[in-house]
């Protein structure tokens, strides 16, 4: 079995490819969490699952830096692998055209890779996480750049944090235009708000690019995704997808 292990700002997703499919759970980023502690987590949710194969692979993207080395660990000690980490060293199949190239962040390399696998090129991501991440594929191959602008989440929590009169809301319920409620205009603004700003964005990156499909990623894109028109896939399990890609590339076997 592969484990992949996509880790966030505010969440990290583990999963395991077993039997041509993923097993997937998402928990919260403790950049204090040792190997060890990795390790007891894993065993708990494969037994959970009823996962008994060994893992025998592990490709990790990591946007934070604190926790790279316990999880090399935690693939090196308890799992007896080598873990193999997305970065622009790696033969990536697409070129990265961006200052610098170590700059662009180990998930949205993945989701690049799973977007050019799946879907050709030209390519368009959008990925919302912690961030919303819009990434973009040339038809020559290129990843030359993209868009990054404030998630959901965050809008809220920061405007719950910085005002004295607006609640902290949940993103689930009513989403109307015009809110006849605090929550629903606090979810007006965060949910639509950011739908118009994906949407002028992709309109902007496919003058460039030329028409490209559209595919979206990331924990919050069930919420907000069927919103805008312009996004064509929901793929919850792109960035896995991305890392499995290429672990198999750069171990040339199929998981």
């Amino acid at each position: 079995m592969l484990l992949g292990i996509d880790v966030g700002n505010t969440h990290t997703v583990l999963g395991v490819y077993a039997a041509g499919r993923w097993h997937a759970w998402r928990v919260h980023t403790n950049p204090a969490r040792t190997e060890d502690e990795h390790y007891i987590l894993l065993r708990s949710l494969l037994q959970a699952e009823g996962l008994t194969a060994p893992i025998t692979g592990v490709a990790i993207c990591s946007v934070v830096p604190a926790l790279e080395e316990p999880l090399r660990q935690l693939a090196r000690r308890w799992l007896g692998c080598e873990p193999l980490f997305v970065s622009t060293v790696l033969d990536l199949g697409i070129r990265v055209d961006y200052e610098p190239p170590s700059a662009v962040g180990a998930d949205r390399l993945a989701n690049a890779v799973a977007g050019v696998h799946y879907f050709g090129m030209p390519v368009i991501v959008v990925d919302f996480g912690t961030a919303t991440t819009l990434d973009a594929v040339s038809r020559e191959g290129i990843y030359v750049g993209g868009a990054i602008l404030p998630g959901v989440e965050l809008m809220l929590e920061s405007l719950a944090g910085r005002t004295a009169r607006l609640p902290r809301v949940a993103l689930e319920g009513a989403c109307h235009p015009i809110g006849k409620s605090t929550p629903e205009s606090l979810r007006s603004g965060v949910i639509l708000g950011s739908v118009g700003a994906i949407e002028h964005l992709v309109r902007l990156f496919k003058q460039e690019l030329g028409d490209a499909p559209v595919v979206a990623t990331g924990g919050l894109a069930a919420r907000v995704a069927p919103h805008c028109p312009s996004i064509q896939h929901v793929e919850p399990m792109l960035t896995l997808e991305g890392l499995r890609i290429l672990w198999e590339r750069h171990h040339r076997e199929v998981v």
